[in-house]
């Protein structure tokens, strides 16, 4: 079994002189050194447009020639070995995307491997599918590997070391000559010696693009090291470059700020949005509270009891609290209908105790005398006043729950609107479909997270969070499918919250603390890494989540309890925040010469 090294933790140089002798280049052949240099030779010729542009340009909602110009400069001045470093929020993926069918169009790369954060896997498969025509393989094991032509993996997944083997789980993908690496936030790269950095460094690639728009935050040696993994010696030994740049009195500003920005010119493309005219509309939070009645709010009460106090397998013993916080609860307070059908499958399944399974029951029976759906009422409201306000308004649904996707296109039939369903599954040409739909007026698009990765709708600015994700960057994606180039509006954000639940604190906390605090889309996510918060741990929980579900055990249901964990939670975000403003601002000082 393989054991993962953390990201923080280093690797002594006698580990690193093990790794670096599992895999040694043997010399290749005269007649592939031969056909390599031809290739070389060929990749250098002048381009001066983009011949693939044709192929694509339909499937761009925007014609941007910032993203066209860089694609440009990348392959012919750059040879695809380039530090992509784009501003937050002006479309790196869609420039890299142009240099991927470029690259392949023209032949210069057959081989091309992507490692991304594993939150965005999903997103580069379907923009490179839907928009540049191309189906790249997702890795999900170490087979995935064979044959693999086009790949995306996590980066975060493959990168684990086995212990036992003395090898990276993963090493096939060392075995493989990448005609091109993309790596995606690499900004995660500016640790050297990490079990990230030497998975990257060890890969045979001839391309190199690194994409972050942080190329650095705290130390000038973070950008040393993300340069020495790109380009080896341009930057000269790390002793040459702390002798010539780094200030100890400023350990973000150099020495020789002049001739430090010209080496990064030579390798880094940076364009700001005030260069480009991009321009990002205001995230309005609405937090829209839920009174519960009487009688719902007992029923949840005795929901939550249970599953804190009663909830057992056959056998009598006690199931994990973590598994119950994940599994059952976010489906309690997202909707009726999703609690009574885990409540029923807690009936039917003979591994929970009978005791357990006797209080479901009750449960499920209370639920029948329930007159009123609180929240739903609260829906078909905001629904009914944004229509009524201005009724060429469309507005897209978010629910973690294909159950409760159903549940709301039955409560809101009555209004006569024209509603489309997204979930996960659906065919390309059906998902085209029903986009089509959305975009030729369709009043309504209600999706589950799993079915919307890589949709842009930049013409629709009402987004209702009927449920949240406890991982902020899945509400991040949710809001970064309206908050995207193109958007001519601010975007109203609604979230319903169940008061006098734990969902009041936990929307609080992600709506008002994380993903509406002024950020562009792609800056909380720099900011929950440089915070140690945004890994995964075993069972692909976020640590944000992971953080909520012990704070709900810890608390043992008391709110009081819960919402004071959740405001340290939120004290410490609002500390990255300002320490990631404060770092940008000096950043811009040095790479941008403000």
């Amino acid at each position: 079994m393989g054991y993962e090294i953390i990201v923080e933790e280093n690797f002594s140089d006698e580990g690193l002189d093990l790794i670096e002798k599992i895999e040694k280049k043997e010399f290749e052949s005269k007649e592939i050194s031969d056909l390599k240099f031809e290739a070389e030779e060929f990749s250098k010729d002048d381009v001066n447009e983009l011949i693939s542009y044709e192929l694509i340009k339909d499937n761009l909602e925007y014609k941007l020639d910032y993203q066209k110009e860089g694609a440009i400069k990348i392959i012919r001045d750059l040879n695809c070995t380039a530090l992509l470093a784009d501003e937050v929020g002006l479309g790196k993926t869609i420039t890299a995307g142009m240099v991927i069918k470029e690259s392949i169009t023209r032949g210069f790369a057959k081989t091309i491997l992507i490692l991304v954060p594993p939150s965005l896997v999903d997103q580069w498969k379907s923009e490179l599918r839907d928009k540049f025509n191309l189906d790249f393989k997702i890795i999900e094991n170490e087979n995935s590997w064979d044959n693999a032509e086009l790949a995306i993996a996590s980066i975060d997944r493959v990168k684990s070391w086995n212990k036992k083997t003395g090898q990276f789980t993963h090493h096939k993908a060392h075995q493989i000559p990448w005609d091109l690496l993309i790596v995606d936030e690499g900004h995660k790269l500016k640790a050297r010696r990490t079990v990230r950095w030497i998975f990257v460094d060890k890969l045979q690639k001839k391309r190199f693009l690194i994409l972050t728009a942080t190329p650095f935050q705290n130390d000038l040696i973070e950008l040393y090291n993300l340069l020495h993994l790109l380009k080896r010696g341009h930057l000269g030994t790390i002793k040459e470059f702390k002798k010539r740049f780094m200030n100890r009195g400023n350990k973000r500003y150099p020495l020789n700020p002049k001739e430090l920005r010209k080496k990064l010119e030579e390798v880094m493309i940076r364009r700001k949005r005030s260069q480009t005219g991009i321009n990002y509309k205001k995230r309005i939070p609405k937090i829209i509270p839920v009174e519960l009645t009487k009688k719902e709010k007992e029923i949840y009460d005795a929901t939550c009891e249970m599953l804190k106090t009663q909830y057992f397998s056959a056998n009598g013993d006690s199931i994990n609290g973590k598994l119950i916080v994940y599994a059952i609860l976010p489906k309690v307070t997202s909707s009726s209908k999703s609690a009574k059908e885990s409540l029923l499958r807690i009936i039917d399944d003979e591994r929970y105790h009978e005791k357990t399974r006797d209080i479901a029951k009750k449960i499920l029976v209370e639920y029948e005398s329930v007159g009123v759906d609180s929240k739903m009422k609260k829906l078909v409201e905001i629904v009914e006043k944004i229509k009524k306000e201005n009724p060429k308004d469309q507005i897209l649904i978010y629910t973690r729950h294909p159950s409760t996707l159903e549940y709301i296109i039955e409560n809101l039939k009555h209004l006569n609107l024209k509603i489309v369903e997204f979930v996960g599954g659906l065919e390309r040409e059906e998902r085209t479909r029903r986009v089509q739909e959305f975009r030729n007026g369709a009043d309504i698009l209600i999706s589950t997270d799993t079915g919307a990765e890589g949709l842009n709708f930049q013409f629709c600015r009402n987004l209702i969070n009927y449920d949240l994700p406890w991982n902020p960057m899945s509400v991040e994606q949710r809001i970064g499918r309206l908050d995207r180039i193109g958007q001519k509006n601010d975007i109203n954000i609604y979230s319903l919250a169940t008061k006098d639940t734990l969902e009041e604190h936990v929307v609080d906390l992600i709506i008002n603390k994380m993903c509406c605090i002024g950020l562009v889309i792609g800056e909380l996510p720099i900011i929950l890494f440089n915070l140690g918060l945004d890994s995964e741990n075993n069972e692909g929980v976020n640590k944000i989540e992971e953080l909520i579900m012990d704070s709900f055990i810890d608390s043992k249901n008391n709110l009081q309890i819960f919402s004071q964990d959740i405001q340290k939670i939120a004290q410490q975000i609002e500390e990255g925040v300002k320490c990631y403003k404060q770092n940008e601002k000096e950043n811009r000082e040095f790479l941008d010469n403000e």
